[in-house]
């Protein structure tokens, strides 16, 4: 009777089974995630009269409805304007907060006094004091003075500011109403309720807008691995794989989660040449690197394959996982394996390996070294 190649597959298979696909982060939310502020695109721009080029620019949101009150700044508005948005350019922030705060207390007209609070929203977000931000968004919302595009630009600020302190619930509401009111389609805003949807457990309803996304847009790799990830959150690991594997195709992996996740789907699945075949590809792209995580994944392939009477592949694949394990339990294994196949020498060589790094049973280890059947 063969001994037993490993005694100990429920522990690595469980190391396994905890594989989860990472969201990649798009759009202008992708600072937030990595405790950015609203700085970038969507900043708020220096107030100035409007010319003709700018009143002639087509408007980002033609279908809201919302009525823009088309306001503007006093002379004297725009000056005290101008002076807060160089502090807040100068990084001054505590003190564009204060200057915003008082001049919209005192402000002629409901525009002076929105584009005051969304000053002192993006200086508030900007210096990491996102409750603050998230009240001064509000307050330039209330006051209703900008037109449509500041407006809804405004309200996106504020639904990434609430979802970067964790409100996601409060953050999908304030979302809503922006594409409710305005009707757009934007990526960027579609990307954000997806990620918002997976944040309140409604990961399902996150995979249909991604899948939407990956529809109009082929080439977009992360809509396709991010609905891979928002399955693999809902259970359904059948479709996540499916989505992984046509990723794969389409070489749009890129990252060491997604092929960890891809082939661990195959090693559970027991599709051992699709696993390695997955290992081997991003091993050769520089993704994936020799590791004592994948030293585990080796292990089980070996484990399976040789359950199967795949020899061949289970010596190989202990071969592998051996040098770049944290422990001598690879070598060991591989010992066992030439054991039964009554390849002493080699046996001998692995048990030695084994010893060198380190096993549990250094009893059986010290046998198979001596040539010695294991027990």
């Amino acid at each position: 009777m063969k001994t037993s190649p490993h005694k100990s597959l429920s522990t690595v298979r469980a190391v396994l089974l905890a594989a989860s696909l990472c969201f990649v982060a798009t759009s202008a939310f992708a600072q937030l995630q990595e405790g950015g502020s609203l700085a970038g695109k969507h900043r708020q721009r220096k107030h100035k009269t409007e010319d003709a080029a700018e009143q002639a620019a087509p408007a980002k949101f033609p279908e809201a409805t919302r009525k823009s009150p088309g306001l503007s700044a006093t002379p004297a508005g725009g000056k005290a304007l101008n002076a807060i948005f160089a502090l807040e350019q100068a990084k001054q922030y505590p003190q564009a907060i204060q200057q915003a705060e008082a001049f919209a207390s005192t402000a002629k007209n409901a525009y002076e006094q929105s584009f005051a609070y969304q000053l002192a929203g993006v200086a508030a977000s900007e210096s990491g004091d996102n409750d603050t931000a998230i009240a001064m968004f509000k307050k330039a919302l209330d006051s209703n003075g900008l037109a449509n595009d500041e407006h809804y630009q405004v309200m996106y600020n504020l639904a990434l500011a609430q979802y970067q302190t964790k409100h996601a619930a409060d953050a999908l509401a304030t979302l809503d109403r922006l594409l409710t009111e305005t009707k757009s389609d934007g990526a960027e805003y579609l990307t954000l309720k997806a990620a918002l949807l997976g944040e309140l457990n409604r990961p399902l309803e996150a995979a249909a807008i991604y899948e939407q996304q990956f529809a109009k847009n082929p080439q977009d790799a992360k809509a396709l691995i991010n609905a891979a990830a928002s399955y693999q959150q809902a259970g359904n690991a059948t479709k996540a794989n499916a989505l992984l594997a046509q990723a794969r195709e389409k070489n749009m992996l890129t990252d060491a989660s997604q092929y960890r996740a891809l082939y661990v789907a195959y090693i559970n699945a027991d599709k051992t040449k699709e696993a390695i075949a997955a290992i081997d590809e991003g091993l050769a792209k520089g993704v994936l690197q020799p590791s004592p995580d994948l030293a585990n994944a080796y292990s089980v392939i070996a484990q399976n394959a040789y359950g199967n009477g795949d020899t061949k592949t289970a010596i190989e694949m202990y071969k592998r996982a051996a040098p770049i394990a944290s422990d001598g339990e690879p070598a060991l294994n591989l010992a066992r394996v030439y054991f039964n196949e009554g390849r002493i020498a080699e046996s001998k060589q692995a048990a030695q390996q084994a010893l060198q790094k380190g096993v549990e049973n250094q009893t059986e280890a010290r046998e198979l070294a001596a040539g010695q059947k294991g027990k």
